[in-house]
């Protein structure tokens, strides 16, 4: 089944049970598209870390893991409203869009290295340069996250805002498996 990225992203959320995303634009922006069309809420967030704590909120509701997103330029704060997240065991997937391999190392407009700040409030972060990675990487972010202990996880997507991933066709039938979206029900720590 040849569909786009943006439309194969929008269905692999939307079969494994997420009902609500998070972000602040721009990020992903076809795929919020898609996510509409399929019935998924987009909730718009005033900040970055507003969007890792709803993300948190809905996956301790749902018992499922939460989605939070933000361009590239946004990451550092989307990673700094994961601490508490990571401390409380949720599963949150935290998704940002990277600038091109060109532009890295060479002091372009807020662009750091994603990975570095991302390893300590997430217990998997990944790249997706291209999209033959699209279909292994999600459903490897939705297993870590929920899997062992469940934490956040981080996935870096080619692109200010995930186009260039979008825009590409994904050619892979969509298999959720109950394994990947749900976790274990949040306790408290005594």
């Amino acid at each position: 089944m040849d569909i786009s990225g943006a439309a194969y992203t929008a269905s692999f959320i939307k079969q494994s049970g997420i009902t609500h995303v998070f972000f602040v634009p721009a990020i992903l922006k076809k795929t919020l598209g898609y996510l509409e069309q399929v019935g998924v809420k987009r909730i718009c967030t005033h900040s970055e870390k507003a969007a890792a704590y709803m993300a948190d909120g809905y996956a301790r509701i749902s018992g499922r893991p939460g989605i939070a997103m933000a361009q590239s330029v946004g990451a550092s704060n989307l990673a700094a409203g994961l601490q508490d997240a990571f401390l409380a065991h949720i599963p949150v997937i935290a998704c940002t869009g990277r600038k091109e391999f060109i532009y890295q190392q060479r002091n372009a407009y807020q662009e750091i290295d994603h990975e570095t700040m991302f390893r300590p409030v997430t217990k998997y972060t990944m790249k997706i340069d291209v999209i033959e990675q699209l279909p292994q990487q999600l459903r490897q972010a939705f297993r870590e996250a929920v899997s062992g202990t469940p934490r956040p996880v981080h996935l870096d997507i080619l692109g200010i805002a995930g186009n260039t991933i979008e825009e590409a066709i994904v050619n892979d039938q969509i298999d959720i498996g109950p394994e990947y979206s749900q976790y274990p029900a949040h306790r408290p720590c005594p």
